[in-house]
C-alpha cells in the first residue's frame, strides 16, 4: 500500500473517533442544610430544612432518584403545589412526588444543583433521609437530621450535679439541678417563664428555705435570667419560676443553683444518708407535659467525717525501678469541724516509696499553704499541719508529692492517714505499680567438691516492650560461695538484642544493644560452677542487678543509695544453688546391704527383719500408685534433706554420689539435674512427703517389689 493511501486511512479513522460523543461519568455532592434539635413528634416546617443535591458533569434528559426515610415521616399535604396533585411539589428545576410517608421520587431538570425541602414529623430513633441513586448519576447516601437519637416526646431533661454534703444539723445546699431543652426555643416560647417543682419526700428531715439562683448555659449563656422560689407543702416543695429568655435561636439549658435547705425540726439532728428529690415541670393542668418526673440524688446528710481519695481519680501508674511520678491526694471534710486544727495528720504510703528531700505542695480550698506538710527523711512519712484549715468551712485539702517504686514492687499503692482526732485510720488506693520483668528459675543441685558442674536456668521476661534500654548493663551473680565459670545467655523470645560475657569475678555481664519492639525474654542456662569441700549444706541465692534492671541503681534517681550503688535495687533469685552433704560417698549406710519391708496402711515396717514403727503409712493414691513416706526409705539408704525452693516444699536425697530431688505437687524427679517424668505427683500430707515408691527405688538404684496379696513393698540394696 502506498504511503498516500495509508495517510488517508489514518485521517478517516481519526474523523470517525472525533465524531463519537464522549459521555463522562457523573456523581453528586449531597448534604443536609443543618441538623435540628427535636423530640418525638417535632414537626419540621416548610422552608426549615433542605437536602441539597449538586450533580457534577453533564448528561442529557432528566435525573430521577428516590428518597426514603428512617424515624421520619413526610407530610404529603405540605408537598402540594398550586395546580398540582396532592403530594406533588414543584419548585424551579425540582419535582418531588410523595409516594408514601417514607418514600419520595425526585426529578431534577436543567440546572443540576437542586434544593429538596424536608417537611414532616420526627419519630423515635435516629431520623435520617436516605438517597437512593441507583440507575442515576446521583450518589447514594444516608443523612441524619438530628445530632442524637430521639428517645421520647419530652422537651426538657433534668440532671443533678455532684451531691453536696449537708451537715447533720440540716443546714446547707443541695446539688445544682440542670434543665436542658431538647428543642431550640422551648424556654423562650413560654411567655410567662418556665416553672419547675422540686419536691422532697415527706419522710425527709429537711425542708426548703426558699433560696435559689439561676444561670444560663449554651444558647442562654449571655442571657440575664431571674429565678423566683416559692415554698409550698409545708416546706417540702419548691416552685421555681425562671424568666428573662430573649432568644429562641439556639438550644440551651438553665442551672438552678444555691438551693438551700434547713432542718424540719431545729431541735433534732437529721437522719444520715442520701437526699433525693423529684423534679417536674409545672403546668396549668397539673400534669407534667414537657419534663418527665425525674428522681435525682442531690445531697448526703453526713456526720462529722473525713474522706481521702485521689484528686480527679487520677491514680499514678508506676513501673518498678523506673522514673518517679507525682500524685495528688485529697483529704475532704464531710461537715464543718471534721478536722481538728490542733491535731496533725500523718500519712504513710505502702506499695511505693515517697521521694524524700522534696517539698509537698499543699492547697486548702484551692489556696496554696507553703510549708504545711513535711516528709520524714528516714521513713517517708508525711506530716500535715492542720492549723492551716479554714474555720467555719467544709475544707478540702490537696497534697502533691512524688513517689517511685523498686523493681520488686508490683500491685496497688495505698495511702493511710492517721490522727489522734480520727476514730480509725483512713485508707485509699492512689495508684498501681507494674513490674518491668517476670523472673523464673529452675534450681541447680550441686555436689560438694566437684568441678565443672552444669545446670539450672533463669529466665528474665519483659512485661512489655522497651523495659530494657539501649546500652544499659545488668549483672547476674551468686550472693556467696559460688563463682560462675560459664553460661549460655540468649534471647529466646522477642527481638531484643544483647551481648554477654562471663567476667573474671565470676559474674555474668549482659549489655543491651538494641531495645525490644515486642516484649522479649532472656534465658540463662547451662550455668557452670565448681564447689569446694568448704561450702555448707543448704540453698543459696543469685542476684540480678545494674542500671538495666532498675534506674534506682543510677546516681540521680531519688531512690539511689550511694553505699550500694549499682546494687541499690536488685532482683533476688531465691535458692538457685542447692547444696547437699559435704561428701555423699562417705555416708555410713550408703553401701550397706539392706532389706526394708513396708505395708500399705500400716506404720509398722522392718529393716533386715528388725521391726520398727514409722509415724506415717504408705497408701495407694487415686491414680492407683503406691505412695511411700520418703523419709523412712531415704534415711535407710542415704541422706535426706527437706527444704524449700522458690517457696515450694522440696526433698533432696543423697546416695552413692547421686542426688535426687522431688518438689511438692510436681510429677518431675530430678536425678543429678536430669528431669525424669513420673506418672503421679509428689504430695505432702500431714507434714509427711509421699512419693511413688517405684521412682524412689529407681532413683536410688535399689531393687524393689510389690506383693499384691499382702500389699507389702520390699526395697533391697545388695552390695556387689
Amino acid at each position: 500500500m502506498k504511503l498516500r493511501q495509508k495517510l488517508a486511512m489514518v485521517l478517516a479513522a481519526a474523523m470517525v473517533v472525533t465524531a463519537v460523543p464522549v459521555t463522562t461519568m457523573a456523581k453528586s455532592t449531597n448534604e443536609i442544610s443543618k441538623t435540628i434539635s427535636a423530640v418525638e413528634g417535632t414537626v419540621v416546617e416548610k422552608d426549615e430544612l433542605f437536602l441539597t443535591v449538586d450533580i457534577e458533569g453533564t448528561s442529557n434528559g432528566d435525573t430521577v432518584f428516590f428518597l426514603t426515610t428512617e424515624a421520619f415521616e413526610f407530610n404529603k399535604d405540605e408537598y402540594t403545589t398550586a395546580g398540582q396533585t396532592t403530594g406533588v411539589y414543584v419548585a424551579g428545576n425540582v419535582k418531588v412526588e410523595i409516594l408514601s410517608k417514607t418514600e419520595a421520587r425526585v426529578t431534577v431538570t436543567g440546572d443540576k444543583a437542586a434544593q429538596i425541602p424536608v417537611i414532616g414529623k420526627v419519630k423515635k430513633g435516629t431520623p435520617a433521609i436516605i438517597v437512593d441513586g441507583q440507575d442515576s448519576v446521583v450518589t447514594s447516601g444516608k443523612y441524619t437530621l438530628t445530632a442524637s437519637e430521639i428517645a421520647g416526646d419530652k422537651v426538657y431533661v433534668a440532671t443533678a450535679g455532684d451531691a453536696k454534703n449537708v451537715s447533720i444539723e440540716g443546714v446547707g445546699e443541695i446539688a445544682d439541678i440542670t434543665i436542658e431543652e431538647k428543642v431550640a426555643g422551648s424556654f423562650y416560647n413560654d411567655a410567662d417563664g418556665v416553672k419547675f417543682e422540686i419536691e422532697l419526700p415527706n419522710r425527709s428531715d429537711l425542708e426548703f428555705d426558699g433560696t435559689v439562683d439561676v444561670e444560663g448555659k449554651r444558647g442562654h449563656a449571655n442571657t440575664t435570667l431571674k429565678a423566683d422560689g416559692k415554698v409550698t407543702n409545708d416546706g417540702k416543695s419548691l416552685i421555681v419560676t425562671v424568666t428573662g429568655f430573649d432568644s429562641d435561636a439556639q438550644r440551651g439549658s438553665i442551672v438552678l443553683k444555691g438551693i438551700g435547705v434547713k432542718p424540719e425540726n431545729p431541735r433534732e439532728d437529721c437522719s444520715i444518708g442520701e437526699v433525693k428529690v423529684d423534679v417536674k415541670d409545672v403546668v396549668a393542668s397539673g400534669k407534667s407535659e414537657k419534663l418527665a418526673k425525674t428522681e435525682l440524688v442531690v445531697a448526703n446528710v453526713a456526720d462529722f467525717d473525713i474522706n481521702i481519695s485521689v484528686v480527679d481519680d487520677k491514680k499514678v501508674e508506676l513501673v518498678g525501678g523506673k522514673e518517679a511520678k507525682k500524685v495528688n491526694v485529697k483529704l475532704k471534710e464531710t461537715a464543718i469541724d471534721s478536722l481538728d486544727a490542733k491535731r496533725d495528720v500523718y500519712f504513710t504510703v505502702e506499695g511505693a516509696h515517697v521521694t524524700t528531700g522534696t517539698a509537698v505542695t499543699v492547697k486548702v480550698n484551692d489556696t496554696e499553704k507553703k510549708g504545711a506538710a513535711t516528709i520524714n527523711e528516714k521513713t517517708g512519712e508525711i506530716t500535715l499541719d492542720t492549723s492551716v484549715i479554714e474555720k467555719n468551712k467544709i475544707n478540702t485539702i490537696t497534697m502533691e508529692f512524688e513517689v517511685y517504686a523498686d523493681v520488686n514492687q508490683n500491685g496497688p499503692i495505698t495511702i493511710t492517714a492517721e490522727s489522734r482526732g480520727f476514730e480509725e485510720a483512713l485508707k485509699a488506693e492512689i495508684g498501681t505499680v507494674k513490674a518491668p520483668f517476670k523472673v523464673a528459675s529452675e534450681a541447680m543441685t550441686v555436689k560438694v567438691g566437684l568441678q565443672g558442674q552444669v545446670g539450672g536456668k533463669i529466665t528474665i521476661a519483659e512485661t512489655e516492650e522497651e523495659m530494657f534500654d539501649r546500652d544499659e548493663v545488668f549483672y547476674v551473680a551468686p550472693t556467696k560461695y559460688f563463682s560462675i565459670e560459664d553460661a549460655k545467655v540468649e534471647v529466646t523470645e522477642g527481638d531484643l538484642e544483647i551481648e554477654s560475657e562471663v567476667q573474671k569475678d565470676g559474674t555474668i555481664k549482659v549489655t543491651v544493644k538494641r531495645p525490644s519492639d515486642e516484649a522479649s525474654t532472656i534465658t540463662i542456662s547451662g550455668v557452670e560452677v565448681t564447689t569446694d569441700r568448704m561450702v555448707p549444706e543448704g540453698s543459696f541465692d543469685v542476684e540480678i542487678y545494674g542500671e538495666a534492671i532498675s534506674e534506682m541503681n543510677v546516681k540521680g534517681h531519688p531512690g539511689y543509695d550511694k553505699d550500694d550503688e549499682e546494687k541499690t535495687d536488685a532482683i533476688t533469685v531465691k535458692d538457685f544453688f542447692v547444696v547437699g552433704t559435704k561428701n555423699t560417698e562417705d555416708l555410713p549406710n550408703a553401701a550397706a546391704a539392706k532389706e526394708i519391708v513396708l505395708t500399705v496402711g500400716s506404720t509398722a515396717y522392718t529393716v533386715n527383719g528388725e521391726a520398727k514403727t514409722a509415724d506415717a503409712a504408705a497408701y495407694i493414691d487415686a491414680n492407683n500408685r503406691t505412695m511411700v513416706p520418703v523419709k523412712f526409705v531415704a534415711e535407710e539408704f542415704g541422706k535426706v534433706d527437706f527444704g524449700t525452693i522458690n517457696g515450694v516444699g522440696t526433698v533432696t536425697i543423697f546416695k552413692d554420689g547421686s542426688v535426687l530431688q522431688f518438689q511438692n505437687g510436681s510429677n518431675i524427679m530430678l536425678k543429678d539435674g536430669v528431669k525424669i517424668p513420673m506418672d503421679t505427683k509428689v504430695v505432702i500430707t500431714k507434714g509427711r512427703t509421699y512419693v511413688p515408691f517405684k521412682y524412689v527405688a529407681d532413683g536410688l538404684g535399689i531393687g524393689y517389689s510389690f506383693d499384691a496379696a499382702t500389699k507389702s513393698i520390699t526395697f533391697t540394696n545388695q552390695v556387689k
